[in-house]
């Protein structure tokens, strides 16, 4: 993925864990092969819906190890490396490069807020030590620091620094995003919240990193294709309402935490994985859709 622009539907990955603990590396194959040939264009691993920072290091290799053995290379694979040390985000890059990854994900250090000079620290560190391509993670509501599209400017020149993962929920800054740096050759804009994919790919945004298509990978690969494509207007509008009422069917509770919680709940009904969140966190046991079943 060195000199190719990511642009499409990338699927954060959910983690399919045997134990609360441990991988399930037959569920991480059937998953990995299940998106991949559902039609995304990617495959994130360790993000927030794939519940990266609450795994042991351990955990996180096994999985990126099962996840590339299970690709084949069909996909690029991008492997999340955030969490509260930026030392460890290195050593984290580090052993993604020498699994076979096609890039790195960072979200700011958790826990102690850094300031945006301190941010253009951090990123410059992980870019210059890091030998893949780095996208830059807004995620605020997790990590309270705010990557704002001014800072990526700051960034974006930088070797090895190849994209901007926005998951605000902000579509106006996303929007301030797509002015700084659309058309960019070498500079992918991708969105989170699944809802606002269409609006991004509309305004000239390169593709969304969304959970549900964790469930409905062609639903969400159906949707980038016909943007792209110049569908009708009806036809795309069709996707976008099934793409929402997908939303509202698996999220549980507000937040990433009851999003991940309904994911791993319906894909183990379908008996892709088992029902199992990382520790400390507790798994649903009765979806509201399934009540009366």
């Amino acid at each position: 993925m060195q000199n190719r622009k990511l642009q499409g539907i990338i699927v954060p990955l959910i983690t399919p864990l045997a134990t609360p603990e441990t991988i399930d590396r037959a569920g991480t194959c059937r998953m990995v092969r299940r998106v991949i040939e559902g039609g995304v264009d990617a495959v994130f691993l360790l993000g927030s819906t794939g519940e990266g920072p609450a795994l042991s290091r351990h955990a996180r290799c096994e999985f990126i190890e099962t996840a590339v053995e299970a690709a084949a290379g069909a996909v690029p694979l991008l492997a999340g490396i955030s969490g509260a040390s930026g030392v460890e985000a290195i050593e984290a890059g580090k052993f993604a490069a020498r699994s076979g990854v096609s890039a790195v994900v960072a979200a700011p250090p958790c826990y102690l807020p850094a300031s945006e000079k301190e941010l253009l620290v951090y990123y410059e560190r992980l870019a210059g030590e890091i030998e893949l391509p780095l996208f830059l993670y807004n995620m605020p509501a997790l990590t309270r620091v705010n990557v704002t599209p001014e800072l990526a400017v700051k960034l974006a020149g930088r070797e090895n620094i190849a994209g901007y993962k926005d998951s605000s929920g902000d579509l106006d800054a996303f929007r301030r995003a797509v002015t700084l740096l659309g058309g960019r050759p070498d500079f992918s804009l991708l969105i989170g919240p699944e809802h606002l994919t269409l609006a991004a790919l509309r305004m000239g945004g390169d593709g969304g990193v969304n959970g549900g298509a964790n469930l409905r990978p062609e639903l969400f690969a159906a949707l980038c294709r016909a943007v792209r494509e110049g569908a009708a207007p009806e036809r795309i509008d069709a996707l976008q309402k099934e793409i929402v009422e997908l939303g509202r069917f698996y999220a549980t509770a507000p937040g990433t935490p009851g999003v991940i919680r309904g994911l791993k709940y319906e894909l183990a009904r379908l008996g892709v994985i088992q029902n199992q969140l990382a520790f400390p966190a507790l798994p649903l046991v009765d979806a509201p859709w399934c009540s009366g079943h």
